[in-house]
């Protein structure tokens, strides 16, 4: 069975080429090296602290530019609506943004707020030059902003350009595994087992919600709420990368914590509770995608449409 009739990743069809999987498989790699080069030159040319406001604005720049990147890519290569790469109904995409940036910060509150009531996570004073608290509140609201280009960037390339350029050959089964298993791939987590678990679980579980909505706008809200969660709510690592200096509160494992349920240096992602809140997000999502194809007998599934 195939998702090449799925209308999300029919859209692809709608212009006048249609990148095939092995070039799709080259430019997410590409673009993906392109925006580490980014950030490298950008922190070499302008070098500021790991984790400050400058360098999530940084971050952000960077993400910009690939977003610009991929759309380049379908508007010239492709030469097809950027709105079918999973933006149709703007709209009210919009609002499901904004859904999804609320669902996310519920969704990593859960296993945070369990280590912290179970004394695994404790409130702690953050970083030389930090800001915290509801002085701290214009600024972090400001940074959200930037939070949601990144996770948009990852979820353009990944579950919009990569899965519907996969979803026109493979079967279901390859189409969903492949991008997952690349998206936690670059993420860097090597063998680490439950840091490698919790991404990858993430990585079906945005799938099953992109092919569930038919488009990316409440995946991309999902994602920055959760990131932003992590790095401007709770101010613990987000992927093991360095504690954000901006940030509501700060939390850290307490000693004599276990690192298979606080995640260690790699922050809450790499714990058991995380990895647990994400296969029921995902398994949730299964279910969901799965009820939404269900038609009555001999009924086309309903195409996706512009407004």
């Amino acid at each position: 069975m195939s998702l090449r009739q799925h209308p999300f990743i029919a859209d692809a069809r709608t212009g006048k080429r249609v990148t095939t999987w092995w070039l799709g498989l080259i430019v997410f790699f590409a673009v993906w090296a392109i925006q580490i080069g980014l950030m490298a030159a950008l922190q070499i040319n302008l070098p500021v602290p790991a984790g400050s406001v400058a360098a999530q604005l940084q971050e952000g720049v960077a993400n910009i530019i690939v977003i610009g990147l991929v759309f380049l890519w379908v508007a010239v290569f492709e030469r097809r609506s950027i709105l079918t790469l999973g933006f149709r109904s703007p709209g009210r995409g919009v609002l499901k943004l904004l859904l999804g940036v609320v669902v996310g910060l519920a969704m990593i509150s859960l296993p945070v707020l369990l280590l912290l009531a179970t004394g695994q996570y404790a409130v702690v004073d953050g970083p030389a030059d930090s800001s915290s608290g509801f002085p701290a509140l214009p600024m972090i609201l400001g940074l959200a902003v930037t939070v949601v280009f990144q996770g948009s960037n990852e979820e353009i390339l990944t579950r919009g350009f990569l899965l519907q350029s996969v979803g026109q050959r493979f079967p279901s089964w390859l189409a969903i595994l492949l991008p997952a298993f690349l998206f936690t791939v670059v993420h860097g987590v090597g063998s680490q087992v439950l840091p490698f678990s919790t991404i990858f679980l993430y990585g079906l579980f945005a799938t099953f919600v992109v092919l569930w909505q038919r488009s990316l706008w409440l995946i991309c809200g999902i994602h920055a709420g959760w990131n932003f969660g992590m790095g401007n709510f709770y101010g613990i690592p987000v992927s093991g990368l360095e504690p954000h200096a901006t940030s509501l509160i700060f939390l850290a494992p307490v000693d004599g914590s276990t690192d298979l349920l606080t995640g260690g240096d790699f922050g809450t992602e790499g714990g058991l509770p995380a990895a647990l809140t994400m296969l029921i997000a995902a398994l949730i999502a299964l279910l969901a995608w799965r009820r939404s194809r269900r038609a009555p007998a001999g009924a086309p599934e309903a195409p996706a449409t512009s407004d």
